[in-house]
């Protein structure tokens, strides 16, 4: 039973089509229940340091992917509403909002579970969700760049000490595509095949991605202007969560130029109830990094992982404001640095 938590992503999602039905102002209801949920309800419920049980593996791997299943329904669902001619200017930004913020914060963490898996159906399921926020190459950049790179000053996804929000978005969302292009240039000239040949998966990406561009200008531009709008915010949700997860964690490096070892103490971890029932143990990052092929209800807490002072949607708020993050945050990462 206790496995039941991680139906409760699904709890939120659920506002989208239930706003757009009432219309108006409740179109706004799940952008504004996720923020407000996730910290409160991380305060009232508190932490929960446990060991995961020993659930039954197979049918753990239903919440993630029927989740992305209904993420992409619910904003196929929402482009066809803002569509319509009765629907408001106001109604078409709150579901825009609504779905970018579902997406952003549920979609892209059961998407994240889907593009690890060994299953070639649950990759291509979690691609399909960074598809339609035109975000594929992520795949690439997430699990051979920043796995092997988290942590360090060439990671693009790492947020540096003393470095704000802002700043690192711009850095991270450039960095992660040229550096996806990087590694897959690298791949097919290591087997011998052309780079700008077929069997490129970025320029494979980029079809689908302009080809999904093109459907939705004949269809309608309406939303194809909703469908841009969910991808900046979910995009923008997702890079900051990148900002959040290391920020200011380094890795040391040896006279001889050799790098440490990715260790709990580099990422920022969260045991609070609320924020691992509805992110899927995203607070349990430190183990996510050290096997990264363990399913999200496998993930254990590590003993001397860097701890966020709140859950993960606190904290994101909180680097909304530069100096507040800074005088909350930069203190703990020297403590963090004494882990080692």
């Amino acid at each position: 039973m206790a496995q039941l938590k991680y139906a409760t992503p699904f709890l939120f999602l659920a506002l989208l089509p239930l706003g757009g039905w009432l219309g108006g102002a409740w179109t706004f209801a799940a952008a504004l229940a996720t923020p407000l949920c996730l910290t409160v309800l991380d305060e009232i419920l508190g932490s929960d340091a446990a060991r995961p049980q020993d659930p039954i593996a197979r049918l753990q791997r239903w919440p993630p992917r029927t989740y992305v299943v209904l993420q992409l329904a619910a904003n196929l669902w929402a482009a066809y509403w803002v569509a319509r001619p009765a629907t408001t200017l106001l109604e078409a930004v709150g579901l825009a909002i609504s779905a970018g913020v579902t997406t952003g914060v549920f979609g892209f963490v059961a998407a994240h579970e889907m593009v690890h898996s060994p299953n070639p159906r649950e990759r291509a399921l979690g691609l399909g969700l960074l598809a339609s926020v035109f975000y594929m190459h992520f795949r690439i950049a997430h699990v051979y760049g920043h796995h092997r790179r988290a942590a360090t000053f060439d990671d693009p996804a790492s947020a540096r000490f003393g470095e704000g929000l802002y700043a690192f978005l711009f850095r991270s969302i450039g960095g992660q595509f040229r550096e996806a292009w990087r590694f897959e240039a690298d791949r097919l000239r290591r087997i011998g095949r052309a780079v700008l040949g077929a069997g490129n998966r970025m320029i494979a990406y980029l079809g689908i991605e302009v080809a999904l561009i093109a459907a939705l200008a004949l269809l309608s531009w309406k939303s194809l202007a909703f469908v841009a709008a969910v991808a900046i915010i979910a995009v923008l949700l997702l890079e900051s969560f990148n900002y959040v997860a290391h920020y200011g964690l380094s890795r040391r490096i040896s006279p001889d130029g050799g790098v440490e070892r990715l260790a709990p103490r580099h990422s920022w971890n969260s045991a609070r109830r609320m924020n691992n029932a509805a992110l899927f143990n995203m607070g349990r990052h430190s183990d996510h990094h050290r096997v990264m092929t363990r399913t999200y209800e496998a993930l254990d807490p590590m003993p001397r992982s860097a701890e966020l002072p709140s859950g993960y949607a606190a904290a994101l708020l909180t680097a909304l404001v530069p100096p507040l993050w800074h005088r909350l945050m930069d203190p703990r990462v020297e403590d963090a640095r004494r882990l080692g």
